[in-house]
This record gives structure tokens, C-alpha cells and sequence, in this order.
């Protein structure tokens, strides 16, 4: 990400989100709520007012299917898709009885605030760096609920487990569930090896993990175009780390974790979208639901 400013890829994923619910026949997947956030974050900076613009003209929907087609087919309705598969499996850990939710890099996702605001009992945390986070803080900040925290941290510069102790709105005794939406694909083996010691250190065995990750490249689960490797590098994003689906398991009793579930883009389809409806989706990235045992 480059220095000072907000990661081009939450401006990206949250421009398509809008796009769906501005310029689609799937619009209904996008709840009004989530929507009205999104403009209000993408208000707030001048990218952000530029991506809203760029939704409005006519040639738009048309450059969608050519970068598409370029970089990730079916990428922009994967989106949407993610988010609600997300926080479907987290309202039931909170149905289950989860009280915390720690979102890392959290980026322009709206789901903290709106949980936070529908349910002020559970303690709800997101953490992401500082230069993304601030023009969020500061689009929503006449929504800030008391349950709701923010905490800003470089996952490769600083050490997520000291940073989360010093914060006085995190509580480790409580029966916790931590999300990572899109960021796994950005770290290290060493920083995602650290990531899970350091979840299960702060909050325990029985502790929730939900997390997105990538299939590799050449993988024939993953459509993705080889081009857009070399366009993250350029934009200061680079892929750093993948996972091949049917390894995750055994990836996982190396954390101590046993997998809950993994939803891919069949699961997706099944869960959000009606009959045999024709439409080019993404297929390379999952969702993942872990649970951490005793060491």
C-alpha cells in the first residue's frame, strides 16, 4: 500500500459493492444499510468522490466487463457475495454465543457498525492501518456506536498481539470471533503463522476464526488472470501468500485450529443467488470458518 494513503483495493472493493447496487439486476443483495455507508465513506476523500463519479457515467458498466475480463472474471458480484457469506457465518457464532468480534484490516467493510448498532451487548473491534482507517473514522464518525472500537496497526511492521493488549476496549476473556476479510493474500507465511499464535494467545482455545484466502495462480479452482499479479505489484499490493483449498485442513492442525467450514463459490451461489441464473462468477477465493484447540 503506498505511504499515506488508503489501500487502493478497499476504494476498489467498496466502488464495486456500490456499482452492484447502483447498476444491476443484483442490487437487492446490497442492504440499504450497507449501501448508505458506503456513500458516506466514499464522500469523505477526494479518490473516494472520484469512484462515486465514476459510477454514474455511461461507459462504466462497460469498462466493468473489460476489466473483468482483463484481471478477474465475475471479481465485482464477489464482492458482495464475500460480504454476505461473511457476515451470515458471523451471526451464527453470535447466535452460538460469540460477544466479541475483532475485524482485522477491516478496510471500508461496514459490518462492525452495523452489528455494533443492532447489537449493543456484543463488543466489536476493527483493526487496520492507519492511512485506510482514518478517512473511515472520519466519514462515520456521527454513527460511532460506544460498543464499537477502532484500533490502528501495519500488520508488517507491528506485533497485532501487543497492539490488541494495550487496547482498553479489547476484553480476552470473552467468548470471541476474529475476521479477515481479504487480507490474507497480502502476508507473509511468517505473518499469517504469527496471526493465528497470536489470536489464540489473546483470546484462547474455543476461539472463532473467519478468514478469506486465495487459491494459487495456477490453480484450476482459480480463474484470476496472470496480469493481475503484476498490476498489484505495480500498485504496491502484491500476492504474498496462497492456499490450495483441499490443503487447508491440514494447513490448519498445524495452527492447532479444526475447520468449521469453507465456503467457496458454489456455497456462494447456493446461499445468494436464484435458480440457474447464467452470471460469470469469480472462482479462486473462499471463506473459511476455524476454531482454535488446546496446544
Amino acid at each position: 500500500m503506498k505511504e499515506n494513503k488508503a489501500s487502493i483495493t478497499a476504494y476498489t472493493v467498496l466502488q464495486g459493492i456500490m456499482y452492484v447496487a447502483k447498476r444491476t439486476k443484483y442490487k437487492d443483495l446490497v442492504p440499504k444499510d450497507m449501501k448508505d455507508l458506503g456513500e458516506k465513506v466514499l464522500s469523505c476523500s477526494e479518490e473516494g468522490q472520484k469512484r462515486l463519479a465514476q459510477l454514474e457515467k455511461k461507459g462504466f458498466a462497460l469498462g466493468v466487463k473489460i476489466r473483468e475480463y482483463i484481471f478477474l472474471p465475475g471479481i465485482t458480484l464477489h464482492y458482495i457475495l464475500r460480504k454476505r457469506a461473511i457476515e451470515h457465518r458471523t451471526r451464527e457464532f453470535l447466535k452460538a454465543g460469540v460477544k466479541q468480534v475483532v475485524c482485522l484490516g477491516a478496510g471500508f467493510d461496514s459490518l462492525a457498525l452495523r452489528l455494533a448498532e443492532e447489537m449493543p451487548d456484543v463488543n466489536f473491534i476493527e483493526i487496520d492501518h492507519p492511512d485506510t482507517q482514518q478517512f473511515k473514522v472520519q466519514a462515520l464518525q456521527e454513527s460511532q456506536r460506544e460498543n464499537l472500537h477502532y484500533l490502528s496497526i501495519d500488520f508488517t511492521h507491528q506485533n497485532l498481539e501487543d497492539r490488541l493488549q494495550e487496547c482498553t476496549g479489547f476484553t480476552p476473556s470473552l467468548p470471541s470471533l476474529y475476521i479477515c476479510e481479504g487480507v490474507t493474500m497480502y502476508l507473509t507465511s511468517e505473518e499469517i503463522t504469527h496471526m493465528f499464535t497470536a489470536i489464540h494467545n489473546l483470546s484462547g482455545t474455543g476461539t472463532k476464526f473467519l478468514f478469506t484466502a486465495l487459491e494459487p495462480q495456477d490453480s484450476p479452482r482459480n480463474n484470476t488472470r496472470k496480469i493481475l499479479d503484476y498490476y498489484l505489484k505495480l500498485i504496491g499490493e502484491p500476492i504474498k501468500w496462497t492456499m490450495e483449498s483441499p490443503e487447508l485442513e491440514a494447513f490448519l492442525k498445524q495452527q492447532k485450529c479444526k475447520i468449521l467450514s469453507l465456503d467457496e463459490t458454489d456455497q456462494f451461489r447456493d446461499m445468494f443467488l436464484k435458480g440457474n441464473d447464467p452470471v460469470t462468477l469469480h472462482r479462486g477465493e473462499y471463506l473459511a470458518a476455524a476454531e482454535f484447540e488446546r496446544r
